[in-house]
C-alpha cells in the first residue's frame, strides 16, 4: 500500500512539474507581447483532437503556434470569438477549461472594446451636430481624433482571422450545395473565404448534398485539418453550422490542401 501511495505522489509531482513549466513558457509569451493578455489561439487542432490521451501533444503544438497567432490576430474581436470556439471544440478537459476562463477574461475586454466604440460615436455624432464648437481647433482636433479611431474599429471588426503562412500548399475549396437556392448564399462566401487564405473557384449542383443530416466540411489530408478548422470558425461566425468529417481513404485521389464545403 505504501509503494502504490508513494508511485501516485510521484505521479502527482510529475504532472505538477509540466504544468508549471507550461505555466512558465505561458508566462513567456505573456511577456514576449508586453500587457496584452494572453490568447491562446490555435487552429491546428487535430493534433491531440482525435484522442483524448494526447493531450501533451495539444500543449506542443500550443507551444509551437501561440506567438505567432498571437500577434497575428491580436485584438477583442478575434480573441474572444476564438476563445469561444474553442472553449466548446476542444475534448481535453483541462484545456477545455483553459479556453473557458480565458473567455470570460477576453470577453470583458470586448465588452470595453464595444463600449468605447459605441461611447465614441455618440461622441462623434454630437461634435457634427455642434456647428459653433466646429470652428473651434480643439474640438476640430477631438473630430479628427475620434473619426480616425472609429475607422480603426471598424477595420478591427471587419478583418478576416489571420493564420501564418503555411508551407507551400495552397488550400482549395471546392463547394457542393444541394439544391440552386443555396447558391446565392454560396457565392457570397467566396470573397470571405478567400480572404482566410483559402482558394474557391466555384460552385457545383451536387442533388445528393440535399439528403446530407448537416453541412459538412470535408478534408482528406491530416495537415488540412488547420484549412478546416479555420474554415468552421468562419462559417460559424456567418451563422452557418457543419461538421468536419476527415476521410483518409480518398487522400491517395486528392492533392493536399483540398477541401470540400457540403451545403444542404
Amino acid at each position: 500500500m505504501e509503494d502504490n501511495s508513494k508511485s501516485e505522489e510521484s505521479k502527482k509531482d510529475n504532472a505538477e512539474l509540466e504544468f508549471e513549466k507550461f505555466k512558465f513558457k505561458v508566462g513567456i509569451v505573456k511577456w514576449f507581447i508586453g500587457s496584452v493578455t494572453l490568447v491562446v489561439i490555435s487552429m491546428i487542432i487535430e493534433w491531440g483532437f482525435k484522442d483524448r490521451a494526447a493531450g501533451i501533444n495539444e500543449i506542443k503544438e500550443y507551444d509551437k503556434y501561440a506567438t505567432e497567432l498571437i500577434i497575428l490576430n491580436n485584438d477583442p474581436v478575434k480573441k474572444r470569438m476564438l476563445a469561444q470556439y474553442f472553449s466548446m471544440v476542444t475534448p481535453s478537459e483541462k484545456l477545455r477549461e483553459g479556453w473557458e476562463a480565458y473567455y470570460k477574461v477576453v470577453d470583458k475586454e470586448y465588452r470595453e472594446f464595444i463600449k468605447q466604440d459605441s461611447l465614441a460615436q455618440i461622441r462623434l455624432a454630437e461634435l457634427q451636430q455642434d456647428t459653433l464648437g466646429m470652428k473651434n481647433v480643439l474640438a476640430e482636433r477631438e473630430l479628427e481624433l475620434i473619426s480616425g479611431q472609429l475607422l480603426e474599429n471598424q477595420r478591427i471588426k471587419n478583418q478576416p482571422i489571420v493564420l501564418p503562412d503555411k508551407q507551400s500548399v495552397q488550400p482549395i475549396l471546392y463547394i457542393q450545395i444541394g439544391d440552386n437556392s443555396n447558391r446565392s448564399k454560396a457565392n457570397a462566401l467566396r470573397s470571405k473565404i478567400s480572404g482566410i487564405g483559402i482558394q474557391a473557384p466555384g460552385i457545383e449542383l451536387v442533388e445528393s448534398a440535399k439528403n446530407l443530416a448537416s453541412n459538412e466540411i470535408r478534408y482528406y489530408w491530416e495537415n488540412d485539418a488547420i484549412f478546416a478548422n479555420s474554415l468552421q470558425i468562419l462559417l460559424d461566425g456567418e451563422g452557418i453550422q457543419t461538421n468536419i468529417k476527415f476521410i483518409p481513404t480518398y487522400k491517395s485521389k486528392t492533392k493536399e490542401g483540398t477541401l470540400e464545403l457540403w451545403l444542404k
